[in-house]
């Protein structure tokens, strides 16, 4: 990823702001469901607004970016992820400032709180910035990102502020609405506005899976017997790769556990960024190792139902969704460990 860091004097008014709105303590009275969004002048598109604190565990704001950002947002609303499950890693699409102690931030953030003169004492009050990207690790804001929460942080005082004194500001009987900030230029000047609107449903766009015909061939001579179920999964794990050369990012790893006993029967890792890509193959060179063909493949993301669809049907295997994949969420955290300690 080609990136930008702003300089000091283009972080200056973004911690500003950043202190200015802490001291508003919205999450006093606000909770994490009042979802409003701001729209990025610049293109356009719209950050869904999350405020943090109502149950006093972390201080802060997300910004959800667009409607993949606003996806893995409802995700985590719905229970189909939340912090600590591994999938989680792959859907959130955010920036992110929350508030904390010294001994919280890293070198880099330390250095920026003492250029701008910012008083590093005191429990849960330092701006800490963070950029949340699917497959990458949580990174310091670009210029770009910068800019943007500059204007989120603006315009999230105003709504705030006004939020305190009319609880039913977002209120709307339409499905799929939100209060948003919303920014048209006049004369070179920008003019915001309320408006209510829509957000369209996200869908993950894949390309179409080319499949290794030379390995179902051979699968196909070994006549193999069906049997047995396999939990199956691709996600980002966190483990950090950095090459000191552009955002560290987390690999991608296939992971297939058996769905009866929990015993992991293969898995690999990939630098690959899109599951799809990764998953069938996989599995495919899975059942040529181990002489076996699943007569069911069991998945957590709906979507990985039609990604599988090219193998599955000529190998005549069924595929279920299940929310939740104990076994793989449990060997998921073993390799995890295991990989950390390499």
């Amino acid at each position: 990823m080609n990136e930008r860091f702003p300089s000091i004097e283009k972080l200056k008014p973004l911690y500003e702001l950043a202190i200015k709105f802490r001291k508003i303590k919205c999450w006093e009275y606000m909770e994490d469901t009042d979802m409003f969004g701001v729209m990025n002048p610049k293109n356009g598109e719209i950050g869904y607004v999350c405020i943090l604190g109502n149950v006093k565990e972390v201080f802060g704001i997300n910004v959800y970016l667009g409607i993949k950002g606003l996806d893995g947002y409802l995700k985590v609303l719905s229970g189909e992820t939340y912090p600590g499950r591994i999938n989680m890693f792959s859907t959130q699409y955010c920036l992110s400032l929350t508030y904390e102690n010294l001994d919280f931030l890293d070198k880099r953030d330390i250095n920026t709180i003492l250029e701008l003169g910012i008083d590093p004492k005191g429990k849960n009050l330092l701006p800490f910035f963070r950029s949340y990207v699917p497959g990458y690790y949580p990174w310091y804001l670009t210029e770009e990102e910068t800019n943007f929460f500059k204007v989120v942080l603006e315009q999230a005082i105003d709504v705030c502020i006004r939020f305190k004194t009319n609880k039913s500001l977002f209120k709307t009987n339409k499905p799929n609405n939100y209060f948003v900030r919303s920014a048209s230029e006049n004369k070179g000047v920008t003019i915001w506005e309320d408006k209510l609107l829509k957000a369209s449903s996200y869908k993950e766009e894949y390309e179409d899976t080319q499949i290794n015909e030379l390995k179902l061939k051979k699968i196909f001579k070994k006549m193999l017997q069906k049997e047995g179920a396999w939990e199956v999964g691709c996600d980002f794990f966190p483990l950090c790769i950095n090459d000191k050369k552009s955002r560290p990012y987390m690999p991608l790893v296939f992971l297939c556990v058996d769905g009866l006993t929990g015993e992991i029967l293969g898995h690999s890792l990939s630098s690959l960024r899109k599951n799809y890509l990764l998953l069938p193959e996989e599995i495919l060179v899975l059942i040529d190792k181990l002489n076996k063909i699943p007569e069911i493949l069991i998945v957590d993301k709906k979507d990985f139902i039609n990604v599988l669809k090219p193998i599955t049907d000529k190998l005549g295997i069924s595929v279920r969704f299940k929310r939740n994949l104990l076994y793989y969420e449990e060997a998921a955290n073993s390799l995890i460990d295991f990989l950390n300690k390499r």
